[in-house]
Parts: C-alpha cells; structure tokens; sequence
C-alpha cells in the first residue's frame, strides 16, 4: 500500500509539471505573438516609401507651425494608433514625415492610409473624396480640426513653392453644416452660412469684441462655439465666454 501511495503522490507531482511546463509555454508564445503583432504593426510605419528632403538652397520653410525638427506625435495609420512618434507635416506635398528610430533615416506614410495624426497641439484628419457628402465641396487631403460640435470647423492648410522659395502657409476654410463641408473666407460668407442664428451671432460677435480679421481662426472658433450653443439652448440664455479659446 506504501509503495502504491509514492507512486500515486510521483505521478501527480509528475503531471503538475507538466502543466506548469506546458502553461509557461503557452505564456513564451503568447508573448512572442504580441511582440511579433506589434513589430509587424510599426513595420507598417516603417515600411513606407523614403522621403525625399528639399534642397537646402530653398529657401522658407514646408513645415506645418515652421517646423525646424522633428516633434513628439500620434498617427493612426491603416486603423492601428501609434502613439509617441517623431513627426513632421511637410504642407508643400500634403504628407506626413516620420523620422525613424535610428534617427537617420526618413520616411513619408502614404496619405491615404493615414486617417489622423496630431503633432504642435493640433488634430489633422484625411478628408477622402469619394468619402465626402452630397454637397461638399472639398478637396482630398489633412484638414486641422480647430473645432468638433454638432457644427465642424476644419481649415486646410498648405505652401507652395515658387523661384526657389515657399511661400507663407495658406489657409482654406470649411464649415460641416448639415453634413456637408462649405467653404468660406469672411465673416460675412461664414455668417451667411450660419444664417439660421445670424441675429444672434452679430450681436454675440459685438458685444464680445471678436475681431475676425486680428485672429481669423480663433474668432471662427467662438462663433462656431456659440452658433452650437444656441441651436441647442433655443431661447435659453446662452453662456459662451468669448476669451475661451
């Protein structure tokens, strides 16, 4: 009977090493799977074609905000986010830069694989043709997403390049109303748009001094603000700070 319980007490000892083996396995492997997802993930990234710098004898700069170097940034990129990657938005080709781990070496992500990226405290989201609206009159490429409510306000942004030089960034505005995007450049074409509200906005725009033509965006930005505010409040009082930016 002794003898019998030794090897019953072995073969239990036995199997639950086998199980801890088998279990310690399972984890290694698990493990290189989620490595291997997430290296073929970034390679995804890293993997696009090479960027080409500009001349050095051009002169200005393609760089969204002026960029002189590489800053910290997220993109998301065929729907996998990356988050805390060095990027640069060169306006002149309407793509995003990428500087790679090594720090040597460049690449440019294709555009139409980047749904969003957010680099200098500022959200950019790709705007598809065939994605867009009944209505819309909007070209393919990044837009700046200055304000997201009911109502969108969005600005396009670019340079050019002309003799040797770039030129200062040029910026295309659009409102989303109804879901279409509908461009404007004034605070008339942008108050004929919100014509629904226009009694209240220029009364809105007065007694809180917004100077449309001293920050264009940032006065686009309260009035939007304010125009979502009253089409849910109706009659109510409307509470917008207009030094909130």
């Amino acid at each position: 009977m002794g003898c019998v319980a030794v090897l019953l007490i072995n073969t239990n000892s036995f199997a639950q090493n086998i199980e801890a083996a088998l279990t310690s396995k399972e984890s290694a492997i698990d493990n290189m799977v989620m490595g291997y997802n997430s290296n073929g993930d970034q390679s995804r990234l890293f993997n696009s074609p090479k960027y080409d710098a500009y001349d050095k004898t051009i002169k200005g700069n393609a760089y969204f905000a002026d960029a002189a170097e590489f800053s910290t940034g997220n993109v998301e990129y065929d729907g996998f986010s990356y988050k805390n990657m060095q990027l640069m938005y060169d306006m002149n080709r309407g793509s995003v830069v990428m500087q790679l781990p090594n720090k040597a070496s460049m690449v440019e992500l294709v555009s139409d694989r980047v749904q969003s990226f957010d680099i200098a405290g500022h959200h950019f989201v790709r705007v598809e043709a065939f994605s867009q609206e009944a209505g819309s009159a909007i070209p393919a490429g990044f837009y700046d997403v200055m304000y997201s409510g009911k109502t969108e306000f969005i600005v396009h942004r670019e340079k050019a390049m002309q003799a040797g030089t770039f030129s200062a960034e040029a910026a295309s505005m659009y409102v989303k109303i109804d879901g279409a995007y509908k461009s404007f450049d004034s605070q008339k074409s942008l108050l004929s748009l919100l014509s629904n509200r226009k009694q209240e906005l220029s009364t809105y725009i007065k007694d809180n001094a917004i100077n449309f033509d001293a920050d264009k965006e940032q006065a686009v930005v309260k009035i939007v603000a304010f125009y979502d505010q009253s089409l849910i409040a109706g009659k109510q009082p409307l509470l917008v700070s207009a030094n909130k930016k």
